[in-house]
Protein backbone atom coordinates (compact mmCIF):
# COMPACT_ATOMS: atom_id res chain seq x y z
CA UNK A 1 0.00 0.00 0.00
CA UNK A 2 1.22 3.48 -0.83
CA UNK A 3 2.49 5.32 2.29
CA UNK A 4 0.28 8.33 1.45
CA UNK A 5 -2.80 6.11 1.51
CA UNK A 6 -1.56 4.22 4.55
CA UNK A 7 -2.02 7.35 6.67
CA UNK A 8 -5.72 7.46 5.84
CA UNK A 9 -6.03 3.70 6.33
CA UNK A 10 -4.42 3.90 9.76
CA UNK A 11 -6.73 6.74 10.77
CA UNK A 12 -9.77 4.71 9.76
CA UNK A 13 -8.44 1.66 11.57
CA UNK A 14 -7.78 3.48 14.84
CA UNK A 15 -11.13 5.30 14.76
CA UNK A 16 -12.97 2.04 14.11
CA UNK A 17 -11.08 0.04 16.74
CA UNK A 18 -11.70 2.65 19.42
CA UNK A 19 -15.39 3.04 18.54
CA UNK A 20 -14.88 6.78 18.18
CA UNK A 21 -13.58 7.26 21.70
CA UNK A 22 -10.38 8.78 20.40
CA UNK A 23 -9.08 12.28 20.89
CA UNK A 24 -7.10 13.95 18.17
CA UNK A 25 -4.07 13.96 20.46
CA UNK A 26 -4.41 10.20 20.95
CA UNK A 27 -4.81 9.68 17.20
CA UNK A 28 -1.64 11.61 16.42
CA UNK A 29 0.27 9.64 19.03
CA UNK A 30 -1.16 6.32 17.81
CA UNK A 31 0.00 7.18 14.28
CA UNK A 32 3.42 8.12 15.63
CA UNK A 33 3.66 4.83 17.52
CA UNK A 34 2.60 2.85 14.45
CA UNK A 35 5.40 4.47 12.42
CA UNK A 36 7.88 4.20 15.28
CA UNK A 37 7.23 0.49 15.83
CA UNK A 38 7.40 -0.18 12.08
CA UNK A 39 10.81 1.51 11.91
CA UNK A 40 11.95 -0.26 15.05
CA UNK A 41 11.16 -3.73 13.69
CA UNK A 42 11.40 -3.36 9.88
CA UNK A 43 13.49 -0.25 9.26
CA UNK A 44 10.64 1.37 7.28
CA UNK A 45 7.77 3.67 8.22
CA UNK A 46 4.20 2.81 7.36
CA UNK A 47 3.37 6.38 6.33
CA UNK A 48 5.40 8.96 4.48
CA UNK A 49 5.17 11.51 7.29
CA UNK A 50 8.37 13.34 8.17
CA UNK A 51 7.57 13.48 11.85
CA UNK A 52 8.67 16.45 13.89
CA UNK A 53 8.55 17.51 17.50
CA UNK A 54 6.19 20.43 17.98
CA UNK A 55 4.49 21.76 21.10
CA UNK A 56 5.90 18.94 23.26
CA UNK A 57 4.79 16.03 21.08
CA UNK A 58 5.15 14.38 17.66
CA UNK A 59 3.20 16.09 14.89
CA UNK A 60 2.68 16.47 11.15
CA UNK A 61 0.16 18.74 9.41
CA UNK A 62 -0.68 16.04 6.82
CA UNK A 63 -2.74 14.36 9.54
CA UNK A 64 -5.14 17.33 9.40
CA UNK A 65 -5.19 17.09 5.60
CA UNK A 66 -6.04 13.37 5.80
CA UNK A 67 -8.82 14.02 8.33
CA UNK A 68 -10.39 16.57 5.99
CA UNK A 69 -10.09 14.13 3.10
CA UNK A 70 -11.83 11.44 5.19
CA UNK A 71 -14.72 13.77 6.06
CA UNK A 72 -17.84 11.65 6.02
CA UNK A 73 -16.02 8.51 7.05
CA UNK A 74 -14.72 10.21 10.19
CA UNK A 75 -15.89 13.38 11.87
CA UNK A 76 -14.26 15.70 14.36
CA UNK A 77 -16.34 16.99 17.24
CA UNK A 78 -15.36 19.34 20.01
CA UNK A 79 -15.99 18.22 23.59
CA UNK A 80 -14.62 20.71 26.05
CA UNK A 81 -10.93 21.12 25.35
CA UNK A 82 -10.71 17.86 23.37
CA UNK A 83 -11.32 17.19 19.71
CA UNK A 84 -12.84 13.74 19.34
CA UNK A 85 -12.45 11.70 16.15
CA UNK A 86 -15.51 9.53 15.55
CA UNK A 87 -17.00 7.34 12.85
CA UNK A 88 -18.89 9.31 10.24
CA UNK A 89 -22.06 8.58 8.32
CA UNK A 90 -20.28 6.66 5.53
CA UNK A 91 -19.78 3.15 6.94
CA UNK A 92 -16.81 0.95 6.11
CA UNK A 93 -15.61 -2.48 7.14
CA UNK A 94 -12.16 -3.12 8.59
CA UNK A 95 -11.68 -5.93 6.08
CA UNK A 96 -11.85 -3.43 3.21
CA UNK A 97 -8.81 -1.55 4.53
CA UNK A 98 -6.38 -4.23 3.34
CA UNK A 99 -4.28 -4.35 6.49
CA UNK A 100 -2.32 -7.55 7.08
CA UNK A 101 -3.00 -9.68 10.16
CA UNK A 102 0.48 -9.00 11.52
CA UNK A 103 0.01 -5.23 11.23
CA UNK A 104 -3.46 -5.51 12.80
CA UNK A 105 -1.80 -7.21 15.76
CA UNK A 106 0.57 -4.25 16.26
CA UNK A 107 -2.16 -1.64 15.80
CA UNK A 108 -4.54 -3.49 18.12
CA UNK A 109 -1.86 -3.56 20.81
CA UNK A 110 -1.51 0.21 20.53
CA UNK A 111 -5.28 0.55 21.00
CA UNK A 112 -5.42 -1.93 23.87
CA UNK A 113 -2.57 -0.24 25.71
CA UNK A 114 -3.42 3.42 25.15
CA UNK A 115 -7.07 3.90 24.12
CA UNK A 116 -9.51 5.27 26.65
CA UNK A 117 -10.84 8.56 27.83
CA UNK A 118 -9.54 8.59 31.38
CA UNK A 119 -7.13 11.30 32.38
CA UNK A 120 -4.68 8.65 33.61
CA UNK A 121 -4.68 6.85 30.23
CA UNK A 122 -3.94 10.07 28.38
CA UNK A 123 -1.28 11.08 30.89
CA UNK A 124 0.37 7.65 30.64
CA UNK A 125 0.34 7.80 26.83
CA UNK A 126 1.97 11.23 26.77
CA UNK A 127 4.55 10.13 29.33
CA UNK A 128 5.38 7.05 27.26
CA UNK A 129 5.66 9.08 24.04
CA UNK A 130 8.05 11.46 25.81
CA UNK A 131 10.40 8.53 26.59
CA UNK A 132 10.77 7.31 23.00
CA UNK A 133 14.26 7.74 21.56
CA UNK A 134 13.32 10.28 18.84
CA UNK A 135 11.59 12.54 21.38
CA UNK A 136 14.36 12.22 23.97
CA UNK A 137 16.91 13.24 21.33
CA UNK A 138 15.25 16.65 20.84
CA UNK A 139 13.30 17.31 24.05
CA UNK A 140 14.59 20.23 26.05
CA UNK A 141 16.99 21.31 23.33
CA UNK A 142 14.56 23.49 21.37
CA UNK A 143 11.73 25.93 21.96
CA UNK A 144 8.39 24.08 22.21
CA UNK A 145 6.99 25.88 19.17
CA UNK A 146 9.96 25.08 16.93
CA UNK A 147 9.34 22.30 14.42
CA UNK A 148 12.23 19.89 14.97
CA UNK A 149 12.62 16.77 12.82
CA UNK A 150 12.38 13.44 14.60
CA UNK A 151 14.67 10.56 13.69
CA UNK A 152 12.56 7.43 14.15
CA UNK A 153 15.57 5.23 13.35
CA UNK A 154 16.95 6.05 16.82
CA UNK A 155 14.43 3.60 18.27
CA UNK A 156 15.77 0.85 15.97
CA UNK A 157 19.33 1.70 16.99
CA UNK A 158 18.34 1.21 20.65
CA UNK A 159 16.86 -2.17 19.79
CA UNK A 160 20.07 -3.24 18.05
CA UNK A 161 22.13 -2.04 21.03
CA UNK A 162 19.92 -4.02 23.40
CA UNK A 163 20.26 -7.12 21.23
CA UNK A 164 24.02 -6.51 20.86
CA UNK A 165 23.69 -6.70 17.07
Amino acid sequence: MEPRLMLETLILYFVCQTNGFLTKIQLVNFLYLADLYAVKWTGKQLTNLDWYYYNYSPWHEDIDVALVKLNGQVVQTQEGENTLIKMGAKPFALQTLGISHSLCFVLDNICIEWAGSSTDKNKDLLEYISTTAPILAVKGKHHSLDKVSLNLALERELLFEALAV
